[in-house]
């Protein structure tokens, strides 16, 4: 229930998800109205048309000295001016930011969220999953759910996986920070914030990161699928060559693919023990091995029995039909609009190769594998690679583990 009442000043907003009933009440200048609505009714809409608007985008930036995180409006980038595919892009994104730099959506990520991430407690027994988005983010949310679940499938089928597995920067409207921190351990989480902007404790290894790579171009396809479906990206109605483009520059939301990959390995460098690399065709080629691996680095092992049961429900197409996974049920009504496609569209290596220009290929190969070589990360483009690779040494990403 949000009450709003223009001569009281002041809003407050009761969010009821069938269990229990939290408020909180904040100034405002909005006319009165009385509206009720349960949380999973609530919509993009609703929540930055309405009067709750200025208070979900409000900044509360600190004075004292210890916040040191830049968040500006993202239109105001005087980099705009000079970029015309830089400017297309983030115009069409709502109320899109930069977090000391870093593009970011505007719906459901608030500044006075952001500005805490540094300092956010981080437990010894969390288990974060990082991730550029694409790259397979989902899919390990719902193993290592279910790894902590032992298996129990019937455990957690009636709780969508945003639920299961929370996202450090984007949350709840009133009270995210805080459902974080009230989470009883072990938390399972997930950003998909670079290096430079996951918590300072994170980075000193305090937890266990598990990092899931998706080579360029499979993950350029998917993100390009799925901008045209998130409302909170504006519906991408440009063009697959200019959306090839802004990947290649790193205009996207999220910012530049290498960077990000770049900044977790070189963090596995530093950190051996507390980071693991796991490729997205890894576990699409040895789901079962792969499963292993994870148990083992967040040191919850599980019988044979229980890994074949977490093995053949995550399998693409049950995935895929799964609606606590698949982002038909959600809390906010309308970030996607699957009309133009699913939210878990292929789940293929290669898919790439029904969408890239011969130029297209070699541009990224010129771009990217120069600097993967560099790295030491190894990384394929199809599935016959994948699979011959994973025969014959177990692991694709095989350095330093």
């Amino acid at each position: 229930m949000i009450t709003i009442d223009q001569e009281r000043q002041h809003c407050s907003i009761v969010v009821d998800d069938g269990n229990r009933k939290t408020s909180k009440i904040t100034e405002t200048k909005s006319p009165s109205f009385l509206i009720i609505m349960p949380s999973k009714f609530l919509t993009l809409k609703f929540l930055y048309q309405s009067p709750i608007g200025a208070l979900l985008t409000k900044d509360h930036h600190s004075t004292n000295g210890k916040d040191n995180c830049e968040i500006r409006k993202a239109k105001n980038d005087p980099n705009l001016k000079n970029d015309e595919i830089l400017a297309k892009y983030v115009l069409s994104i709502p109320k899109a930011i930069r977090m000391n730099g870093l593009l970011l959506q505007g719906y459901l990520a608030y500044p006075k969220v952001l500005r805490r991430i540094e300092n956010f407690e981080i437990r010894t027994d969390d288990i974060w999953l990082c991730t550029y988005p694409k790259s397979g983010t989902t899919w390990t949310e719902e193993i290592l759910s279910l790894i902590f679940a032992n298996g129990d499938i019937d455990a957690v089928s009636k709780k969508i996986i945003a639920e299961r597995v929370l996202h450090l920067e984007i949350g709840k409207p009133f009270g995210h920070l805080k459902w974080l921190r009230s989470t009883p351990s072990p938390r399972l989480l997930a950003t998909h914030l670079n290096v430079e902007n996951i918590p300072g404790q994170l980075r000193q290894g305090k937890a266990k990161i598990i990092y899931v790579v998706r080579n360029p171009k499979d993950n350029a396809v998917s993100y390009y699928h799925h901008h045209r479906i998130s409302t909170f990206l504006g519906n991408y109605s440009g063009s697959w060559d200019e959306f090839v483009d802004l990947f290649a520059k790193g205009y996207l939301v999220y910012g530049p693919w290498l960077d990000h990959v770049r900044g977790f390995w070189e963090l596995k460098q530093r950190i051996p023990d507390s980071v693991l690399f796991v490729s997205y065709e890894e576990l699409k080629v040895d789901l079962k091995r792969m499963i292993g691996i994870i148990c083992d680095f967040v040191g919850h092992p599980l019988t044979e029995n229980q890994i074949d049961r977490i093995t053949s429900h995550c399998s693409f197409e049950k995935m895929r039909n799964n609606k606590m996974v698949n982002r038909e049920e959600l809390p906010v009504a309308d970030l996607f609009d699957m009309s133009k496609s699913k939210f878990m569209r292929k789940g293929i290596i290669g898919d790439w190769r029904n969408h890239f220009t011969a130029e297209q290929s070699k541009r990224f190969d010129e771009i990217f594998q120069p600097e993967l070589v560099k790295m030491g990360l190894p990384i394929v483009y199809d599935h016959d690679t994948a699979e011959e690779i994973m025969s014959k040494h177990g692991r694709i990403i095989r350095t330093n583990e």
